[in-house]
């Protein structure tokens, strides 16, 4: 049985393989033409050319397939029943395929495999830097097997050649494939992407996919975009593509397509005006310790092990603080009382050589539980010595949310894990006055832009991204009644009609349409992320 998560094979279904098989086809204008599908699987995508109606424009069609699991191989063979279509299969990894066969196709299709770094084997990585070292492409971009077979479709095509993969968002969104989008634009002439409203494939815990087409020659040059809502709108060729220039031309991220060109210009001009997030205040990750579930503890642990004095309080996530902009004493006591690990154990100043027997018993249960032997514990002189333990931050962003980002003034002086960012005002910068300015929808739409976002919807921003946010800043009268009406809040929604308007008028002097249609951008960006 094929491990799904070790092999990649999410298969793609059949209606997204037949509209892509029938579009491409259809618009190329030779007789005599060869495709390769670089990861057939089960076979959809042999299906789906046997089921272009216009094959017979054709007068000679190669078709070659290459497969890894050789069970899926004999099954793919099998629907090919064309005539007109010579098939040639290879039982073989393609990253080996790459350097075994040089010839040049008319198009290359398909849905590469998605496994991470570190399930490929050592062979793979290897023959994965080669391929990308081809491209005079960095060797760290090896994060996801993917990229080597996308680099290799592109060397592959003949001068007129075509491509079109199925690819997972990040092709759009994440810093390692910038070099990736810059190849994209260096080796086409015209680039369409499609993405997605409906997930198209379910089991594969919600990963968002994009339609990738690429043009070696085309009459209409440039980088276009839609959005499908439904597989029918493929089929029946409802959708128009459109282009943005100020972002395809520019190093933003390509899911800033997300939203119209006019939208786009309307927050960037707007963006102009204003300080960033790195002007106000630092950030530093928050602490590492290389295993929460047992640095972090809750009080009948420390009571039962007598952990008293290693015990310093903490907050683990932000999860546990929906809905406040502060975090008091309080807060972190009703924590303890419910029970949830709320206690860092510093053992800095343990004294090795005289460890008290339940400190000892404790430690064992980390030893049996080869806590020792993990790479970030395995760095330290003594595994159970968290370093870093510095002091508590003024504040703390954590990087991942699901309704809005979450920025929290920690009143109760506790210590923050690596799921924050420990924040600290600079010196012309008054802490209340940043945290109250930045729940507005224009930095709260930019989050959804320079941010990027997973299965399930749930947004992250890494300390760049968070540091490049705009800030309309004014000062708060009354950051107490603020963090009240924050906290008693029935959504974000709430708390933005109430202080939108003071925060984006007072700033930037816009005026209420204007600030109406940057909450409704922002909307639209959140509903994309969660799927409504």
């Amino acid at each position: 049985m094929i491990n799904k998560k070790e092999t990649g094979s999410y298969y793609t279904p059949i209606n997204l393989a037949k509209f892509i098989a029938d579009y491409c086809l259809c618009q190329i204008n030779k007789k005599n033409i060869s495709i390769l599908e670089p990861s057939v699987g089960d076979g959809n995508f042999i299906e789906a050319i046997n089921d272009v109606k216009d094959l017979e424009n054709f007068k000679k069609i190669e078709l070659t397939v290459v497969e890894r699991e050789n069970a899926e191989l004999q099954k793919a063979i099998k629907k090919n029943n064309n005539k007109k279509i010579t098939l040639k299969s290879y039982n073989s990894d393609y990253l080996n395929f790459h350097f075994q066969n040089d010839k040049k196709y008319t198009l290359i299709l398909g849905n590469p495999p998605y496994v991470k770094r570190n399930l490929l084997s050592e062979e793979q990585i290897e023959l994965s830097q080669k391929i990308h070292s081809e491209q005079n492409l960095s060797l760290k971009t090896i994060n996801n097997v993917w990229t080597p077979f996308l680099v290799s479709a592109i060397s592959k095509l003949d001068k007129k050649g075509v491509l079109a993969f199925v690819l997972p968002l990040e092709l759009l969104q994440v810093k390692f494939t910038e070099e990736i989008r810059e190849l994209l634009k260096k080796s086409f002439q015209r680039l369409e992407i499609f993405m997605f409203e409906e997930l198209q494939f379910q089991e594969c815990k919600g990963q968002d996919t994009v339609l990738l087409i690429g043009y070696k020659k085309h009459i209409q040059n440039g980088t276009f975009y839609t959005t499908i809502k439904t597989i029918e709108d493929l089929h029946s060729r409802s959708f128009s593509l459109y282009t943005n220039i100020s972002v395809s031309e520019s190093g933003k991220k390509w899911t800033n397509h997300f939203i119209t060109p006019e939208e786009y210009s309307f927050l960037e001009n707007i963006k102009k005006e204003l300080k960033l997030v790195s002007h106000y205040v630092d950030n530093k990750p928050g602490i590492v310790t290389a295993a929460n579930d047992f640095f972090i503890v809750d009080k009948e642990t420390i009571q039962k092990y007598n952990l008293e004095r290693f015990s310093k309080p903490i907050l683990q996530k932000g999860f546990f603080v929906n809905g406040s902009v502060t975090f008091t004493s309080q807060d972190h006591e009703r924590l303890i009382l419910a029970g949830k690990p709320a206690y860092l154990l510093d053992f800095k100043d343990l004294e090795t050589d005289s460890i008290p027997a339940d400190i000892e018993e404790y430690l064992t249960i980390g030893k049996e539980r080869e806590l020792h032997d993990r790479f970030k514990c395995k760095q330290r002189n003594f595994w159970y010595k968290i370093p870093n333990i510095n002091k508590q931050a003024a504040a703390f962003f954590f990087k991942r949310s699901h309704e809005y980002p979450k920025i929290l003034k920690n009143e109760a002086e506790v210590f923050v894990t690596d799921s924050a960012y420990m924040i600290e005002a600079k010196d012309t910068c008054n802490l209340n006055d940043f945290i109250y300015s930045f729940y507005n929808s224009l930095t709260l739409a930019f989050a959804e832009l320079e941010g990027r976002y997973y299965g399930g919807g749930v947004l992250e921003l890494t300390p760049n991204e968070f540091r490049s946010l705009p800030i309309p800043m004014i000062k708060v009268s009354d950051f107490e009644s603020y963090a009240a009406d924050f906290k008693n809040k029935s959504n974000i929604e709430d708390l933005l009609s109430k202080y939108n308007f003071e925060i984006l008028n007072r700033s930037l002097n816009l005026n209420s349409h204007e600030i109406d249609r940057i909450e409704q951008i922002r909307k639209k960006l959140v509903n994309k992320r969660h799927r409504k």
